[in-house]
């Protein structure tokens, strides 16, 4: 019998016992994060995501949320004869897990960041499973990816997200707005209006001011943004809370305006050191000694004022003191002092609390094995939750005999600064989450993914977040095979040779952490080595092999055409890299004409780059910049908005403190930011050759190319397109029929 949408059965929630053989000690972290809401509420919200997923056939799916399965299980019923599949499930998040787990087995189907492929066949196949996660948590967030991905999202973004974030069964992310908190505490202390907005950054730059790192640049922050920030952030935690996702409120980690100075004269501070080159105007905040009664003061009016914002409903709540900054006291005393009073301030406000740390700073080399271990056990066990957050290539379980016994989440980060370009490595993924399980008294509760910007990349993710639901490893090869089934409708031999080939190339990356300085994103110069880990030519055969695949099958198919805009990208940066050593041998041997020879080449692969990059919506800076000036409440915000959005992909500060950092290949700034950077070192390079006898200052055309092209481009008010220009398939046909040659040989003829 056919029941509507509206017709759902739900079951009171009731306490489950613990799992898996996890640590009785670990008890309290589970209890505090448990399900806010009742189990109607979770139900509700889980057939609402189904409705917004696949609208003509919600109704043919029934959630149930019951207690009288394992913790974090669900289960898929539909017998022969039956119209329904019924969605058992111990949660809304996990029976969201168990609707997309229909998707992907039985229906062919594909959710993710770049676009959904739905395949609701006419007869619902039948299934009777049962599955149970090995993590008790799956983390999603970095608290920079709320900057580099999410700084102008508004809530039409969130919704998909969530849901997004729900069908892959994620149960703790991050909700780190806090400046209208701020705002309070700091008027309320006797700050004044002006000193609020010399310390509060743009929202660009908000995740390094929350940090400690800089202070005010971007601003100053209109109360417009930040009352609809904090409103914005209580909607997406009611609408996670109710799926029965936990988040991780901001804590108090010791960072203050320099105005406490003037307030509280007689209080003990240390002035951060200057990160990253910052100007006088925007480093160094201070940080209250944690023995000066200052700091529970200030922490616990913080904290305070943030339950009466958000609420408590998970108990959890982060605080990273010394990211990328070495404590003033490096002794284990003051180590151990500054982990317990941030901790105590947390527990003083509320008694249940969690601290959710990521273990970040513990990379840097001043924090040798006896710091972590005062850092970590001056906490009790089980009340400090660590992010292991580069597990995937810096783990840190193993080295700290797995966090000396606190519970702690392993973590790939993948990215840094939301950079785009094709690397990762399926093997540590798929090896490394089980080594972490089986190690010897492991306090391992959960994995995550924290990259510090998405979309790019978007198949290791997948792969990480569908490892973190299974014991052990899995054949890569027929993952892979799978996951591109459901993500093209296809299953074609073209396609399978593509994605062998990036198995074994783009996705084979073994080494240090990778941030993406690829040559066609830095600040042009003569000083750069290329480096890869594979033979870039390979890349060519996959943009061939994903070519051949009949254009019928292609043509309609967006998740595809997406693809192939990011491979034809990763095409063309290649011919870069190889293409870059040729400058140098140029202008080494005085040849002026291999050196225009050069650059009419690379001026013309830049070209057709920003071309493809057009095609796709993915893949634009007018996005990115119209969503920046979207907030805005009149002309002044606008402005300034825009200027933290071109900024940030760009120079990085307000001199080029990090420039290139969180640079994007986007259609728009390779043609009118990279292009004409190239240029100008190309110029300075043939003017050397003619008029010095080759003499070069890298540095001056360094700072030429800054006053010339970087620092005007911030300030740019140029409009971009934010709708697509050109056929994808078509352009990268032609692409690849221009540039599928040998490089060398190309400048040599």
């Amino acid at each position: 019998m056919m029941l509507s949408a509206q017709v759902i059965c739900f079951i009171v929630v009731l306490p489950v016992a613990l799992s898996n053989g996890m640590s009785k000690e670990f008890e309290s972290i589970f209890e505090s994060t448990k399900p806010t809401v009742s189990a109607d509420v979770q139900g509700i919200a889980a057939q609402q995501v189904i409705n917004r997923t696949v609208p003509l056939h919600a109704h043919l799916f029934e959630v149930t949320i019951v207690s009288d399965l394992p913790l974090h299980t669900f289960q898929l019923i539909k017998a022969n004869g039956d119209d329904i599949v019924q969605i058992r499930a111990t949660s809304g998040v996990i029976a969201c897990k168990g609707f997309y787990h229909y998707l992907k087995f039985y229906c062919n189907s594909h959710v993710s960041w770049d676009g959904y492929r739905i395949d609701i066949p006419d007869e619902l196949p039948d299934v009777n499973v049962t599955e149970t996660s090995m993590s008790r948590f799956i983390y999603y967030q970095n608290v920079c990816t709320w900057s580099y991905s999410f700084a102008w999202w508004q809530w039409k973004d969130w919704v998909k997200h969530i849901d997004w974030m729900a069908m892959q069964g994620i149960s703790l992310v991050l909700a780190p707005t806090q400046e209208k908190v701020w705002t309070n505490v700091y008027g309320e202390l006797g700050m004044t209006k002006d000193e609020i907005d010399d310390h509060l950054a743009g929202p660009a730059f908000f995740a390094w001011q929350r940090m400690g790192n800089i202070r005010g640049f971007g601003g100053p922050l209109s109360k417009n943004f930040k009352l609809w920030s904090s409103a914005l952030q209580k909607q997406m935690i009611s609408s996670l809370q109710n799926l029965g996702i936990a988040v991780a409120l901001p804590a108090f980690s010791g960072h203050i305006p320099q105005a406490f100075k003037r307030i509280f004269p007689n209080a003990t501070y240390t002035s951060m050191p200057i990160w990253d080159r910052f100007p006088t105007e925007f480093c160094c905040p201070l940080f209250i000694d944690p023995v000066d009664p200052l700091f529970k003061k200030v922490g616990k009016l913080f904290l305070t004022k943030v339950i009466e914002e958000y609420g408590n409903g998970n108990h959890i709540y982060f605080a990273d003191p010394f990211n990328e900054m070495n404590p003033s006291n490096q002794t284990v005393e003051y180590i151990s002092k500054v982990s317990n009073t941030i901790y105590m301030t947390m527990k003083e406000v509320d008694p249940n609390a969690i601290w959710l740390l990521q273990g970040w700073f513990f990379l840097n080399p001043m924090w040798n094995s006896n710091l972590v271990k005062a850092f970590l056990t001056s906490v009790p066990i089980g009340r400090i939750l660590v992010l292991d957050l580069h597990a995937d290539i810096h783990p840190l379980w193993q080295t700290t005999m797995s966090f000396y016994g606190q519970p702690f989440i392993w973590c790939m980060l993948h990215n840094f600064g939301g950079t785009l370009g094709m690397q990762g490595n399926f093997n540590i993924i798929n090896q490394e989450i089980v080594k972490a399980r089986k190690f010897h008294n492991s306090s391992m509760i959960g994995v995550g993914i924290t990259p510090e910007g998405i979309n790019q990349n978007y198949v290791m993710y997948d792969f990480a977040l569908d490892r973190a639901w299974y014991q052990d490893s899995t054949n890569v090869s027929k993952w892979l095979d799978e996951y591109t089934f459901n993500r093209y409708g296809l299953k074609n031999d073209n396609i399978q040779n593509a994605w062998s080939i990036l198995k074994d190339t783009v996705y084979s990356y073994d080494g240090p952490s990778h941030h993406g300085k690829y040559i066609v994103c830095r600040r042009p110069s003569i000083i750069y080595t290329p480096w890869t880990w594979y033979n870039l030519t390979l890349i060519d055969d996959v943009l061939d092999e994903l070519l051949k695949t009949p254009e019928d099958l292609i043509i309609d198919n967006e998740l595809f055409k997406h693809d192939l805009v990011d491979i034809t990208r990763q095409f063309l940066q290649n011919k870069i890299e190889l293409l870059y050593s040729e400058i140098k041998t140029a202008f080494r041997s005085k040849d002026l004409k291999a050196l225009e020879r050069v650059q009419y080449i690379f001026e013309s692969i830049l070209l057709d780059l920003d071309k493809i990059l057009q095609t796709n919506e993915h893949f634009l800076l007018g996005k990115w910049i119209a969503s920046a000036k979207s907030l805005a409440t009149n002309e002044l915000e606008e402005i300034l908005y825009e200027y933290n959005a071109r900024n940030q992909i760009t120079i990085w500060g307000p001199n080029g403190q990090i420039v290139d950092y969180a640079h994007k290949q986007w259609a728009g700034i390779v043609r009118d930011y990279c292009l004409p950077r190239w240029q100008v070192l190309f110029f300075e390079l043939g003017e050397s050759i003619k008029k010095n006898n080759g003499k070069f200052s890298d540095s001056k055309t360094r700072q030429k190319i800054f006053r010339q092209i970087e620092e005007p481009f911030t300030v740019s008010r140029k409009e971009y397109n934010t709708d697509v220009d050109g056929d994808t398939i078509q352009v990268s046909r032609k692409i690849l029929q221009k540039w599928h040659v040998d490089i060398i040989a190309l400048i040599e003829n």
